[in-house]
């Protein structure tokens, strides 16, 4: 890798960093802090999604063009994806098994266990009223999954990748997206058997937002040089902590915001 391009990433990284620590405020908030701490920061999943966009067309475009196939491609995203995924999976699992034993109060099923398991290792999301999210043993990775969906669509899309295609598709995507937000009244959705269908377009406006982002700059000499400055982040991880910040009225103003 390139010194340019190593650090390219590396503010890219800064940047997914704060939105993860974010992201584990929001959740932990409850056994910390007297309401939600950084109370729109379930949008950093978004983030996510558009700068993996970014990041994927960056390092793989030109892979693809020069003979990268399917499998490869996709062998190579398991590898990256799948290891740390399985052990909080199998985490997950242990807990279920340890609570059984000291709490029999709340004593779940083996065989519910063992089906949680084998789904969550094929990564096969339940979407069954019971659960309540579609990875019960490792619920942060509903926004993994659809990562690979999206991967999965972008290298078998790729040669019909232009920039036409792909205004259709983060237009097309955005229509769903606000109409999902405005019937749910919040973007915060996608890891639920109820709302995985709006996850859909979710992933899938922010991922292509990224990959269209890319190829535009590429086409102009240096585009890419202010992502090798420092300046640049720290302007962007004050914008990021003051969105994430807000907390706007529920209803309307909340799906608005959002």
């Amino acid at each position: 890798m390139q010194p340019a391009t190593r650090h390219i990433y590396l503010n890219l990284d800064a940047l997914r960093g704060v939105a993860a620590i974010s992201v584990m405020l929001y959740h932990f908030s409850p056994f910390i802090a007297d309401g939600k701490v950084l109370p729109s920061s379930y949008l950093a999943v978004d983030l996510f999604f558009l700068l993996s966009g970014f990041v994927i067309a960056h390092t793989y475009d030109r892979k693809i063009e020069s003979g990268m196939g399917f499998g490869t491609f996709l062998l190579v995203r398991l590898i990256r994806l799948y290891p740390l995924y399985l052990a909080g999976t199998l985490l997950g699992a242990f807990y279920l098994l340890i609570k059984n034993r000291l709490m029999p109060g709340e004593y779940m099923p083996l065989s519910d266990v063992a089906l949680m398991l084998t789904t969550g290792m094929l990564f096969i999301p339940l979407v069954g009223d019971a659960y309540h999210t579609i990875f019960p043993l490792n619920p942060a990775s509903w926004s993994l999954f659809f990562e690979l969906l999206v991967n999965i669509a972008y290298v078998l899309l790729f040669f019909v990748l232009s920039k036409r295609v792909l205004l259709g598709l983060i237009t097309g995507s955005l229509a769903l997206l606000v109409l999902a937000a405005m019937l749910s009244g919040t973007l915060d959705f996608g890891m639920t058997g109820a709302t995985i269908a709006s996850g859909l377009p979710r992933v899938t406006f922010s991922f292509f937002l990224g990959v269209l982002l890319c190829r535009s700059m590429a086409h102009y000499q240096g585009s890419f040089g202010f992502l090798q400055r420092g300046y640049w982040v720290e302007i962007a991880l004050a914008l990021t902590l003051v969105i994430f910040a807000i907390a706007p009225a529920g209803g309307s103003a909340r799906a608005a915001y959002d």
